[in-house]
């Protein structure tokens, strides 16, 4: 069973253009999967505003001209009904618990609720996933692990908070989240970097020369976020390729595509080149220019990425190097490791860390806001060591044999066609939505719905009245003409009610039952309202007492009330 969910959609959620980030990246490259590979000829939009909507529709006939005809429905934020009909809710993150909470207030069975990890190491989202222990999830929910590495993150954190909470209230909390944890990778639309193209060949001519670089010249790139503290540390990458520079004796170039933060990174990438890799020609370009994004990777021998932070999770890079036939170079680390094959679409060079046991007063520092997150990763960058030696075998593996060039980059355009692509990757998501359909059709209803955060205030303030009515409750009318009603509900000072209570053709039909039936009961009230109305009714029911329009009799005395105090 595939299914297809309501899309929480935010322009600066999805859009590169907003702000440049891997999440944001990934998320643009869903909806435009979502654009292309859902078959689904309504499409539902949980969007605050009317504008995000109609972004959301412009995004996605621009991307699949060909489905035109589809319909974009709004479910404004808080609407449960609109969710229930959707079936499911998608958000570009890990973070569901006020949505969670929010359903809370309902039947838990109503929809389910999916997100998608990213970074891991910040408060936030480490605060966000310790919350999967108690936050009210279900197994119909489900937060996709990017990796197995991603997925064994948000479990140790699982494991941290449950053996928290039995320390704390001396009883066994299990060390489990009710809601799945699968893992499905972040997709590549491998069509856009089909380097094979006449274009795409023509781009790498016009590259190679705009940068110099000869027919055997080997080009090394690098694509990404230019951090040395929140991404890669390029050190490693420098030092081994002016190694593997002086083996092979080749003229080799690095090309670096992305952005720097501040003029401080940028000093210390362009001084660190210099220092450290003399012998290799190194360009800096612009990769948020979108010709440069687009093209850079025809330019290219072989892609590296050394990545050495925590904050990375899965790496989108070298997946999009792998489908443009490139070969790669990257640390065996987090995801990366999963996404390529060592000997096989590349190498992966081994990475040392500090032992545990050692950082508390690094979680301290940021956790009390001594330290900002970039201080933080960029600390704890600091002890993750990147093999230098096997870095600098696996470029010189590469620089000499343009055929295991070829060959691994065969290997990696294949794998990532037949694993990475988003027409696979996205099915697995409607896969996923569709076997939580199936795990909430089955669900038993819930036995206990009171809100524990935030209980009704009937409930909680239950005892502070003197009575309370029933079903069997009598009411009478005051005043029983239309016009007496009209104007007394009309004051300013019965305003408030609003979505609470029956709109005003229904509060009719009510005042011409309580006419036409002397003592009418609630119950017999009850039945003249529509079934999803009954509670407005109720609520409408008191304000018409408090209005001096009705009296109830046969009220019921409000049990276990405090005395005086002595």
């Amino acid at each position: 069973m595939t299914a297809t969910a309501a899309i929480y959609y935010r322009a600066d959620e999805f859009d590169p253009s907003k702000r440049m980030m891997g999440r944001q990246v990934a998320s643009d490259a869903f909806l435009r999967a979502l654009a292309r590979h859902d078959p689904s000829t309504t499409l539902c939009v949980y969007a605050a505003r009317k504008e995000d909507v109609e972004r959301f529709r412009e995004l996605v006939e621009a991307e699949a001209p060909g489905f035109s005809g589809r319909a974009y429905r709004q479910i404004r934020h808080g609407d449960a009904q609109g969710l229930a009909q959707a079936g499911c809710l998608f958000r570009p993150d890990p973070v569901l618990h006020d949505e969670a909470w929010t359903r809370r207030f309902g039947d838990p069975r109503a929809y389910s609720l999916s997100g998608v990890t990213h970074t891991l190491s910040s408060v936030g989202a480490q605060r966000a996933l310790a919350l999967y222990v108690t936050a009210p999830y279900e197994e119909w929910d489900a937060v996709i692990c990017t990796s197995n590495a991603v997925r064994r993150v948000v479990e140790r954190i699982i494991e941290e908070n449950a053996a928290y909470l039995s320390e704390r209230f001396g009883v066994a909390i299990p060390a489990n989240a009710r809601l799945q944890l699968p893992v499905i990778p972040l997709g590549v639309h491998t069509d856009t970097f089909d380097t094979t193209t006449p274009a795409m060949r023509e781009a790498r001519a016009r590259w190679r020369r705009e940068i110099g670089a000869g027919d055997d010249d080997v080009v090394a790139l690098f694509v990404g976020r230019l951090a040395f503290h929140a991404k890669a540390n390029p050190l490693p990458m420098y030092q081994a390729l002016e190694a593997a520079a002086t083996r092979t004796g080749r003229r080799i170039h690095l090309v670096q595509a992305g952005w720097f933060g501040n003029a401080h990174i940028e000093r210390g990438f362009r001084d660190g080149a210099a220092m450290f890799c003399p012998s290799v020609r190194c360009h800096f370009l612009d990769g948020r220019d979108p010709t440069v994004r687009a093209e850079i990777w025809a330019a290219g021998d072989l892609f590296t990425s050394l990545v050495d932070n925590i904050q990375e999770t899965f790496g989108l890079a070298p997946i999009e190097a792998m489908a443009a036939g490139l070969p790669v170079v990257v640390a065996d680390w987090d995801g990366y490791r999963e996404t390529v094959r060592d000997g096989v679409d590349g190498f992966l060079v081994p990475t040392t860390m500090t032992p545990p046991g050692f950082g508390a007063s690094m979680a301290y520092r940021h956790f009390g806001g001594l330290d900002t997150y970039d201080a933080y990763v960029g600390a704890a960058a600091l002890n993750v060591a990147v093999d230098t030696a096997g870095a600098e075998a696996a470029y010189v593996a590469l620089i000499d044999s343009a055929d295991l060039r070829r060959r691994m980059g065969e290997n990696g355009r294949r794998r990532a066609h037949e694993t990475f692509a988003w027409s696979r990757v996205y099915g697995l998501y409607r896969a996923l939505w569709g076997e939580l359909a199936e795990r909430r059709a089955k669900a038993p209803a819930p036995t206990h719905t009171a809100h524990p955060l935030h209980p009704e205030p009937f409930r909680l303030f239950g005892h502070y009245p003197t009575y309370v009515f029933g079903a069997r409750s009598r009411i009478r009318a005051v005043a029983d003409d239309a016009e007496t009603w009209r104007r007394t509900l009309a004051s300013p000072l019965l305003s408030g009610a609003g979505a609470h209570v029956l709109q005003a053709a229904e509060i009719e039909r009510l005042r011409t039952a309580i006419a036409a039936t002397p003592d009418v009961t609630v119950a017999q009230l009850l039945d003249v309202v529509e079934r999803g109305r009954r509670d407005s009714a109720i609520r409408t029911l008191s304000l018409l007492a408090k209005a001096g329009l009705i009296v109830i009799d046969e009220r019921i005395a409000v049990p276990d009330r405090p005395g005086p105090l002595d």
